[in-house]
């Protein structure tokens, strides 16, 4: 029994601070355009009014928290050499696992968007 647990909170222990997986579709790949900076990435959630822009592509992640997630969207928007991303759309999905007869809700954070080039007036 008690190797069990032992076994069972070393799994959940690696669960948890495994890497990150996440997802980015370039289409415009016909274009390259330099690396920018993470923190200069704008964020516009779904609803909120956007520049005018080039879409560069789309980035989808799975993170522990919400900051986590739009943090990690801004860094690869960068990596990608947009200016902002729109359309952040967060979604949260729970699970339960139980220790024993302790049910613990694990959250998960999938968080997507649109990376783009805002184009001058």
């Amino acid at each position: 029994m008690k190797t069990s647990i032992h076994l069972l909170v070393l799994v959940l222990g690696a669960w948890l601070t495994g890497c990150t997986p996440y997802q980015a579709t370039m289409t415009n790949e016909e274009r390259s355009y330099p690396a920018t900076v993470p923190d200069k990435i704008q964020i516009f959630f779904q609803g909120e009014t956007t520049p005018t822009a080039t879409e560069i592509g789309h980035i989808v992640v799975l993170e522990r928290s919400e900051k986590e997630g739009v943090e990690f969207l801004q860094r690869k928007a960068a990596e990608m050499g947009a200016d902002a991303v729109i359309n952040v759309e967060v979604k949260i999905q729970t699970q339960v696992i139980f220790i024993i007869i302790i049910p613990i809700p694990i959250h998960s954070y999938f968080v997507s968007g649109t990376a783009i080039k805002t184009t001058k007036p």
